[in-house]
């Protein structure tokens, strides 16, 4: 049995294989639709045949959602299984199409919205490319596919979350970003520790987080440097895009041994 390697592209414009031929690129690996009930969008997605051969393509939907600790990595899903599934709504064409060598395609999406839309749904427009006539040296048969994330969030979307569970660890302080909203949250958490004075001593920033509707994800701060004795201010800012944030004061202290504690802290 021939063994198929799949090479994924998501959130990004194109995809490489280990063989020339095989490529495709994507020029859109995102789209972002805001949308009322009962609303009817139209666009296009314009993808390219890189190779100096023809490419036989077949376009499909799958559900996706982003798994814990949500750092981006998904659970890709059959069509129509996920809670926040957006298959329903969307129709697209052509399905199947063969691009000359280094030709392009333009594929047609409609998303109908339904006349009631209470919160975000979600999924990705696969194209991929699979022939054997795209083999390795070693028999490989390769299978090309890119894709386009699909998020789709009403116009009155709440995005509201919080930072909870502030826990010391040895050298570092951790705490849970809790989506409280009903769209993904996809949060660049930003922090600076402040002494006394207002002199900050300490800035940086913590991994991006993809936190789905009633999830939460953790968030950690290291201290690359001992706190002498005194009293301090943590800042943590979570920037939710589009000019929301979510901003978390944690009052600290140190002791003479270097021994931190939490004071307090206000949202």
């Amino acid at each position: 049995m021939i063994a198929r390697v799949i090479f994924l592209a998501l959130c990004a414009v194109g995809i490489l294989t280990g063989e020339a031929k095989a490529q495709l690129f994507l020029e859109n690996g995102k789209e972002t639709l805001a949308v009322s009930g009962g609303d009817h969008r139209t666009g296009s997605l314009l993808i390219h045949n890189t190779s100096s051969e023809p490419a036989d393509v077949k376009v499909y939907w799958e559900d996706f959602e982003y798994k814990s600790p949500y750092d981006g990595t998904k659970n890709f899903l059959p069509a129509g299984t996920a809670p926040a599934s957006a298959s329903q709504w969307v129709t697209f064409s052509p399905q199947i199409f063969t691009m000359p060598a280094f030709g392009q395609q333009t594929i047609e999406y409609t998303v109908n919205v339904p006349s009631q839309v209470q919160e975000g749904h979600y999924g990705v427009l696969f194209f991929e490319r699979s022939s054997d006539s795209l083999k390795s040296d070693a028999g490989v048969t390769l299978v090309t596919r890119v894709g386009c994330l699909f998020f789709i969030e009403p116009k009155d979307k709440v995005k509201k979350a919080e930072i909870q569970d502030i826990r010391l660890k040895q050298d570092s302080l951790t705490a849970n970003f809790v989506n409280q909203g009903n769209v993904i949250l996809i949060p660049r958490t930003t922090y600076y520790i402040m002494q006394e004075g207002g002199l900050v001593l300490l800035r940086g920033e913590s991994k991006k987080l993809y936190v789905p509707p009633g999830a939460s994800a953790p968030i950690e701060i290291p201290f690359k440097k001992p706190l002498s004795s005194g009293h301090y201010t943590l800042v943590v800012n979570s920037d939710l895009e589009e000019g929301d944030v979510v901003v978390k004061e944690i009052g600290l202290t140190a002791d003479a041994t270097g021994q931190i504690t939490v004071d307090n802290t206000t949202s």
